[in-house]
């Protein structure tokens, strides 16, 4: 079954220092009840910040967990 064309995917991904802050995060904010799933692996990320002026290293450069969760809504 496709999906309806009247709904769209819509993401969600908390960064924390570990994979249970992140997951914490998730149960605390109810995500799971508002009709979150988590989309992929969770894992350890290096983040840059992409301007017109380049670029810039975020959290220091160190490597922060990314959990990210997906829904679908409608529109």
């Amino acid at each position: 079954m496709s999906p309806s064309s009247s709904e769209r995917e819509e993401y969600l991904t908390i960064i924390a220092p570990t994979a249970s802050e992140a997951m914490a995060q998730f149960k605390a904010r109810h995500l799971g009840e508002q009709g979150y799933a988590i989309a992929g692996k969770i894992g350890r990320h290096q983040f840059s910040l992409v301007g017109s002026e380049g670029s810039a290293e975020l959290f220091a450069g160190s490597g922060m967990i990314a959990a990210t969760f997906s829904r679908k809504v409608a529109g």
